[in-house]
């Protein structure tokens, strides 16, 4: 029995050893932060419970970490300790509680940051200049890194504040925007280089590059967020340590809170958790410390860990489990999508049995075949998808199939520099469903209660074997289905007939044309206001409208000339759908269909109750800026998100405007008008 409790401890300083070798060394992992903790923490349990077998050398009585050869060490002014995590409000409150009875006090100030999913980093300035940038390294030393430390952003290279201490060390986290990360890794697969499986290691291999100009292009930033050291000023809580590295000119997160109550402190935990996916950054939890900084002092330290401080960790977004098996899925424009079956596994919260693997050259890159391990990963609603495969169990790679799964067609690709594969038969069974399921969707046709389940139903009957077949099913059709009554049967009616009167734009986009999404479909049909302009229209004609190349151009005029289509068009309009664009007021169309990013504090609104207006207006919500962004919306205190709409040059908007875009949206609905539009 103790041997073999021997031998497990041994194996688990072994393995969290290797650990964290290929974390803090070599910027990878092979499991994900929640299961590497979960062995640390499995460690320290039988540590505690057999004390015979514990070891000052354990990684559970050290700071995780190395200092590489390949860098001059550092020595801290002050020991870089990591944090004991908590994974739930119950440890969180257990946590408070012994750090007040400790101080034997009965209520006491916290202050709540963010946890950013970076590298840390400690900044020396000597009067006023700075002089060293270190890694946090072993905790004792770290490394230098100076002249990469100066190509971040946010990290003055001369403090703001006069007359400048002689000496000031503080700590921060050094970190990559979740856009430039994803641009970062576009980038290296470009090339042919594997990509960073999440931003911590994408700013920790950054960071520690041998040349400063490649740190440099990485748009690498920090925020300040511990105290070192400081000689002729004193703090007497850390929030006054932030706002003085705020007067320094050094940038803070938007979100932090000093709570009084345990009952706040879980109120903040709530509305962060929720705000997770829409900050520009990475956060992985909450760090939660005594504001105090003398009660910090009694509270001290273990060989590891600040008494003082905790960090309560989100749901993990990453984990690894087994990919059972590699399915192929059939689309509308014929394109064969792989997908991955997996051994259920929880991320965020939620219970995970597939993912996503986009094309089959997507495979080639990973690597990856049934059986193997694999680093998955869910943010947001977003699907699913394997980020690397983390340990193989077949030599060959999986080969794409040679014949479609519904049909049995040929599957080849159109050409060399196309990545999908398609299924060449423009009657496959599989595709036509999927046009059908596009076709009734929110963004087309908007045939509400018009899904999968029912076109299944229908398909099996044979009820449905061209588009236009929809706009003749009757009451009988509906009420003979699995679940439908009278009620939801007249529903389904009327929603089908009121999709007849969607704009032509609409109809384009619903029709599932190659190339031709929803904006493309816009504007098109403001050039184009109806469908025999758009059969008569030549190639030049097109590529008038600037966001039009030949190459698209060529494709539109193809697809109009094509009889197939011509055929499909032509029995819509003999079922009554309407052939026309109308006319757009200005008003409205700051709504509809538009990409609105939210970023700082309203004062009249909640960001739920904004998000809920525009989505009722018809727009939609992101939680990134992109150049796909149509509005920013900016309240106060704005941070890294209004930064970037500003170089990409977006439209920003304040409370005050948006509610004017709101009375105005409101008046042309009380009008009677149809919202936004006027009939030619």
């Amino acid at each position: 029995m103790r041997s073999g409790i021997k031998n497990r401890i041994d194996c688990l300083r072994k393995e969290i050893i290797r650990h964290n070798d290929f974390y803090y060394d070599k910027n990878d992992s092979e499991v994900s932060d929640s299961e590497y903790d979960n062995l640390v923490k499995e460690l320290e349990r039988l540590e505690r419970k057999y004390p015979a077998f514990a070891s000052l050398n354990s990684p559970t009585q050290k700071v995780s970490g190395v200092v590489s050869s390949s860098f001059e060490s550092v020595k801290h002014s002050l020991p870089m300790l990591s944090l004991d995590n908590t994974y739930s409000c119950e440890e969180t409150s257990k946590w408070c509680e012994r750090v007040k009875k400790n101080l034997n006090e009965d209520s006491l100030e916290f202050i709540i940051e963010p946890k950013i999913d970076g590298v840390n980093a400690s900044l020396t300035y000597v009067n006023g200049i700075l002089i060293v940038g270190a890694t946090r390294g072993d905790g004792e030393r770290g490394e230098n890194v100076t002249e990469n430390i100066r190509t971040v952003k946010g990290i003055p290279h001369k403090i703001g504040v006069f007359p400048h201490p002689d000496f000031f060390e503080l700590r921060g986290e050094v970190y990559i925007s979740k856009l430039d990360f994803k641009d970062l890794n576009d980038e290296m697969l470009k090339i042919g280089r594997q990509g960073f499986a999440n931003p911590r290691n994408a700013a920790s291999g950054s960071l520690r590059q041998k040349n400063p100009q490649i740190t440099a292009m990485r748009k690498l930033r920090f925020f300040a967020h511990s105290f070192g050291g400081i000689r002729g000023r004193q703090f007497k809580k850390h929030s006054d340590f932030l706002r003085y590295c705020q007067e320094c000119g050094f940038q803070l997160q938007d979100d932090f809170k000093i709570c009084y109550s345990l009952e706040e402190i879980m109120s903040f935990m709530d509305v962060m958790l929720n705000k997770r996916d829409l900050l520009c950054y990475e956060v992985d939890g909450l760090v939660i410390k005594v504001n105090d900084l003398e009660s910090q002092k009694k509270l001290g330290n273990t060989s590891k860990s600040p008494r003082w401080a905790i960090a309560y960790k989100f749901p993990a977004k990453q984990a690894t489990t087994r990919l059972n098996k590699i399915c192929v899925q059939v689309g509308r424009t014929g394109v064969i999508t792989p997908s991955a079956i997996l051994e259920p596994v929880m991320l965020a919260g939620v219970k995970i049995s597939h993912a996503t693997l986009h094309n089959f050259d997507e495979i080639k890159r990973l690597k990856v075949n049934e059986g193997d391990i694999v680093l998955v990963e869910r943010a947001g609603d977003v699907i699913p998808k394997i980020v690397k495969t983390v340990k193989k169990e077949k030599k060959v790679l999986f080969k794409p199939p040679r014949n479609c799964p519904s049909c049995n067609s040929e599957i080849a690709k159109e050409n060399e520099e196309e990545v999908a594969h398609r299924c060449v038969n423009p009657d496959c069974p599989a595709q036509f469903r999927r046009r059908l399921i596009h076709f009734a969707s929110r963004n087309a046709m908007n045939i509400q209660g018009f899904g999968e389940a029912v076109i299944d139903q229908f398909l099996k009957k044979k009820k449905i074997q061209i588009l236009a077949d929809i706009y003749y099913l009757t009451y009988n059709d509906f009420i003979s289905l699995n679940l439908f009554k009278e009620k939801k049967t007249i529903n389904i009616l009327e929603a089908i007939a009121a999709s007849k009167k969607r704009p032509l734009s609409r109809l384009l986009f619903a029709l599932g044309i190659r190339h031709i999404g929803e904006k493309i479909s816009e504007i098109i049909t403001k050039r184009f206001r109806n469908i025999d302009a758009l059969f008569n229209a030549s190639v030049e004609d097109f590529t008038k409208i600037p966001e039009i190349g030949k190459t698209l151009a060529l494709f539109l005029k193809r697809f109009f000339e094509n009889g197939a289509a011509r055929h499909v068009i032509d029995t819509l309009i003999a079922a009554g759908v309407n052939m026309t664009e109308p006319e757009t007021y200005k008003i409205g169309r700051e709504f509809e269909d538009r990409v609105y990013v939210l970023t700082g504090e309203l004062e009249t609104y909640t960001r739920k109750q904004v998000s809920e207006i525009i989505i009722s207006l018809g727009g939609k919500i992101s939680s990134s800026v992109s150049r796909k962004t149509d509005y920013v919306l900016a309240g106060t205190n704005a941070g890294l998100k209004l930064e970037k709409a500003k170089e990409l040059d977006l439209r920003i908007i304040h409370e005050e405007e948006f509610k004017k875009l709101i009375t105005s949206r409101q008046n042309v609905e009380s009008s009677g008008l149809m919202i936004g539009v006027r009939e030619k």
